[in-house]
């Protein structure tokens, strides 16, 4: 689980985000860890669901890996859901992180798999520092402090 994000590495994750959705002809893309919190997403047009069907999509995945282990694979890498109108691909980066692609008829699973194979091949780094690294090692304790002062003065 993630436990802080610099302000460099969110506006990484938040432009590689982006520029998937708009490569692959997306209508979201949202980045989780495996609990399915997001960490970053584009915008949807309902955002209220977002941190829905990034557990929701995270709970698929995680259903998919047991499904793997129970036939010998070792994993699956991801996995699609196809209906008439949207399309979800749901694919893992390392062991820690998700893609989560929304995706309507206008665009095709292959699009959307091209490019969420180059996204994860340039998050996969990233997301590795991330993972290792602790709040401490982001802010010195004084701004975190100010930050909480900022937060809780009104209570």
């Amino acid at each position: 689980m993630i436990t802080a994000l610099s302000p460099k590495q969110g506006r990484f994750l938040t432009e590689a985000v982006s520029a998937l959705a708009v490569q692959a002809e997306a209508r979201a893309v949202l980045l989780t860890d495996l609990a399915g919190n997001v960490l970053v997403n584009t915008p949807y047009s309902d955002p209220l669901t977002v941190q829905t069907i990034g557990a929701l999509g995270a709970g698929s995945f995680s259903a998919t890996r047991e499904l793997a282990a129970l036939t010998g694979e070792e994993a699956f890498n991801s996995i699609s859901h196809q209906g008439k109108e949207i399309g979800l691909h749901v694919c893992g980066i390392d062991e820690s992180f998700l893609l989560l692609i929304i995706f309507d008829r206008t665009t095709t699973l292959g699009l959307v798999k091209l490019y969420t194979e180059k996204a994860v091949a340039e998050l996969a780094p990233a997301l590795r520092e991330v993972a290792e690294q602790s709040v401490a090692s982001i802010t010195a304790p004084s701004t975190r402090f100010e930050m909480a002062d900022t937060v809780f003065s009104g209570v």
